[in-house]
């Protein structure tokens, strides 16, 4: 079986719509401009250009979207995490690459603002590479299942398998179920699959990752995260106060909280999750986080690959060094961070603004540099310092800048995977800095059950 890129969303189940509307495509179009109303109501009332950015944005990622026939994938992911948030079931802010999406984020797949925290579609659909898009979708303990059980009743265990992959052990393969991965398509697509039988006697696909889309799979990731529970319990406590209390919730709180920023400054950030080690205790005092960009690049950098940058970015945010840029350019992308590439978008921004790469050609050329033998990179480097010095540039300052991408391909971590995970923490934060009582009694309840990432 050899299914093409563009046949794939054709072996999922047909999405039910509504009877006003003939395809998928005309559907997420309509979605999502109901979401863009309620997502940007600030921006629409304040100022006419804001608002046409939005739409802008939100008609070119739908186009692509339209093109690639992927408009049934979002829809059947809309709908499952749509129905867990009608069903108070914690939400998580999506994992992976699909923050990047205005669309996602209109039709509430995900809770992040792509344009607030400078997230670039094509890191998640690039359509120079074809991507087939991922979700990760983080959920409570309580409600993983739950939300699994609704995809297996509306689509039909025949068309739902849970995903095992293969692990190499010392002389041959065995199976080992991924802890989240569910595989939805169409019966006749899963009956030409291997199926093994799990200890629960369910049927799972047996296919390797990097051969799904072969057999015209896509792999969904229902992940489980115990700060979702943590916060939820937190938050149901607050409410027992009343009065002011009796509404709160987490997704109201203000991102420039001083108790908040003083539990990360102090290192105070036992139960924070990513930000408990003794490692990272060390450098948030030594960092003294202001923002939320700082700890987004604090959360990236405390990486094995990336460590090594964590002296100049904790310097020169300190100003005890100088932030120097190889040309001004480079100012505009890697001043949020300090003057230190570490996040693959800002990768992407320096070939497209100083090489002039579409953003899409710019993702392609990092993951060349990442595989590509030696000669290989030696031809993207004569290609990208042509064009950078027919915009320009002097040759010495283009082979600057391509040896910056060079040694920061491999390195550079995925921003919107950092934001998600930040913004958790942060909320986690938050409610430990404000509310030290109910936060630690919900901590308790919930200490006995290990977090799936």
């Amino acid at each position: 079986m050899n299914i093409d890129i563009y046949e794939l969303p054709n072996c999922l189940p047909d999405f039910e719509l509504p009877k006003e509307y003939e395809n998928s495509d005309k559907y997420i179009r309509h979605l999502t401009a109901e979401g863009l109303e309620k997502r940007y109501k600030k921006e629409k009332q304040e100022g006419k250009t804001a608002w046409e950015n939005i739409q802008k944005r939100a008609k070119y990622e739908l186009d692509i979207i339209g093109k690639l026939n992927y408009s049934n994938i979002f829809l059947i992911v809309a709908d499952y995490v749509n129905w867990a948030i009608e069903h108070n079931i914690p939400v998580g802010y999506g994992i992976g690459t699909s923050p990047s999406s205005i669309v996602s984020y209109a039709l509430r797949i995900n809770n992040i603002c792509p344009i607030k925290y400078g997230l670039i579609f094509e890191r998640f659909i690039n359509v120079e590479r074809l991507d087939i898009p991922y979700f990760g979708i983080e959920f409570s303990i309580e409600g993983q299942e739950k939300v699994i059980n609704y995809v297996t009743d509306k689509y039909g265990k025949e068309c739902v398998k849970k995903y095992i992959f293969y692990m190499r052990g010392v002389s041959q393969y065995y199976h080992v179920e991924h802890p989240s991965g569910i595989i939805i398509g169409k019966k006749s697509i899963l009956e030409k699959v291997p199926l093994y039988k799990d200890t629960g006697n369910i049927d799972a696909t047996t296919i390797k990752y990097t051969e799904l889309g072969k057999y015209g799979l896509i792999r969904f990731d229902f992940f489980i995260d115990k700060t979702l529970d943590i916060i939820k319990h937190t938050e149901e406590l607050i409410r027992r106060k009343k009065g002011e209390y009796s509404n709160f919730s987490v997704e109201n709180i203000c991102e420039n909280d001083s108790n908040t920023f003083n539990i990360f400054k102090e290192g105070n950030t036992d139960n924070i999750y990513l930000f408990e080690s003794d490692g990272i205790k060390i450098v948030l005092k030594q960092a003294k986080p202001d923002t939320m960009k700082d700890l987004i690049a604090l959360n990236t950098l405390y990486r094995p690959e990336l460590k090594a940058y964590i002296p100049q970015f904790v310097d020169t945010k300190n100003g005890v060094l100088d932030i120097t840029y190889i040309i001004p350019e480079l100012e505009e992308i890697l001043k949020e961070t300090y003057g230190v590439l570490i996040y693959q978008e800002q990768f992407m921004l320096i070939a497209n603004k100083v090489a002039g790469y579409s953003l899409g050609k710019a993702d392609n050329l990092r993951r060349k540099l990442i595989k590509s033998k030696i000669e290989d990179c030696d031809k993207e480097k004569i290609c990208f310092i042509d064009n950078v010095v027919n915009r320009g540039f002097s040759k010495e300052k283009s082979e600057e800048v391509f040896e910056l991408l060079l040694n920061c391909a491999n390195i550079a971590f995925n921003k919107s995977h950092s934001v998600a995970y930040t913004l958790i923490a942060y909320q986690a934060a938050y409610l430990k800095a404000n509310f030290l009582k109910e936060y630690e009694e919900a901590c308790n309840e919930y200490k006995e059950h290990d977090t799936i990432d």
